[in-house]
């Protein structure tokens, strides 16, 4: 198990009833409720990062004409030899 350290916080009272509610609905203890938050809370601002590279990649380097128009016929090759009925 890893070390965990303690810390203390303030919340507004509207924030930390909204806690204790879904907590309460989720069976978390408290600690656990606000861990999850910020692992998700991360691992968000992890995905938007990489989503804002993979944008920039093809801003940088956007696909040629020729790259768009071999996929466009790979995929009308693809879609007619699929059985519609």
């Amino acid at each position: 198990m890893s070390r965990t350290d303690r810390i203390a916080i303030s919340l507004p009272k509207q924030i930390l009833q909204a806690v204790e509610r879904l907590r309460r609905q989720t069976g978390e203890t408290r600690s656990g409720l606000i861990q999850r938050a910020i692992r998700e809370m991360l691992a968000g601002s992890a995905k938007s990062a990489r989503v804002r590279q993979y944008v920039e990649g093809y801003v940088r380097n956007p696909e040629s004409g020729e790259e768009i128009r071999a996929a466009q016929a790979s995929a009308l090759k693809l879609l007619a030899a699929e059985p519609w009925e």
